[in-house]
């Protein structure tokens, strides 16, 4: 986001306010629906969230990006609704909400449908504190210090949580799959740490070679390796008419205020 944008917003200028809060409603409802689970509170959690921008960002210091400032706002606002919803009935995965699907072609959309479902159920049967993680890291593509300053935790402590998440979302999807051997290595971690560049050469090589004598772990890696695409290519898919529409309702509403 252009630093000009963000001053002339933090100087009262309506429009570059207006801007910027619609360039980040999308990637907050995103994170309402995944962490709360239901378009209504979504609803709430993308409201609290702008209305907090708007309200606080003449403030707004940049000690972390503006990215990293949105989602701890975010989470805020999420937590407050999760806390309401202790006493309410858990959400099946049939319930969990559906990705938002683009279908270049009929055989192409059945093929991705059925691969986002059975992400989207995995990431929903996680934790809070693991869906968050994922959500930031690797559904909205935050960096590694923008993820570990929107969770108020160090980087290393990011990143092991990240590991956690992934490894966790890998035993989901490939929970039919027969147990690893004794003598197989925790791939999904392994994995994870690779993604984040974690891994020295000589460890990598480990890895593949391991890899290529164990069809498993091999499969195992493919797995969360075709999840995480699926993620990150979630946030391209077009926002629904109907939640733009309320957004646009809520800038007006925001900004005329």
């Amino acid at each position: 986001m252009e630093e000009t944008l963000l001053e002339r917003a933090q100087k009262g200028d309506t429009a570059a306010l207006q801007t910027i809060l619609q360039q980040v409603a999308p990637a907050v409802h995103r994170f309402g629906l995944r962490m709360c689970r239901h378009e209504a509170d979504a609803d709430e959690v993308m409201q609290d969230t702008l209305l907090a921008i708007t309200k606080n960002l003449s403030s707004f210091e940049g000690r972390s990006s503006l990215t990293s400032w949105v989602f701890t706002l975010a989470r805020t606002a999420c937590s407050r609704r999760r806390r309401g919803q202790k006493n309410q009935p858990h959400v099946s995965d049939e319930d969990a909400p559906e990705p938002i699907a683009h279908e270049p072609n009929p055989e192409e959309a059945a093929a991705n449908r059925q691969l986002a479902d059975r992400v989207t159920a995995a990431i929903d049967s996680l934790s809070a504190e693991q869906r968050e993680v994922l959500q930031l890291r690797d559904v909205e593509g935050l960096s590694g210090d923008e993820t570990a300053a929107a969770l108020g935790v160090s980087l290393d402590a990011m990143k092991s949580r990240l590991h956690r998440a992934r490894a966790a979302l890998e035993r989901k999807l490939r929970s039919a799959l027969e147990p690893p051997k004794p003598s197989c290595p925790d791939v999904a971690a392994m994995f994870s740490r690779k993604v984040e560049g974690e891994l020295d050469e000589h460890t990598c090589a480990e890895m593949q070679a391991h890899l290529d004598g164990c069809s498993r772990c091999a499969d195992s890696c493919q797995a969360l390796n075709t999840a995480l695409t699926a993620c990150r290519a979630s946030t391209a898919k077009k926002v629904p008419p109907e939640v733009q529409e309320r957004i646009r309702a809520l800038i007006r509403q925001l900004t005329a205020a």
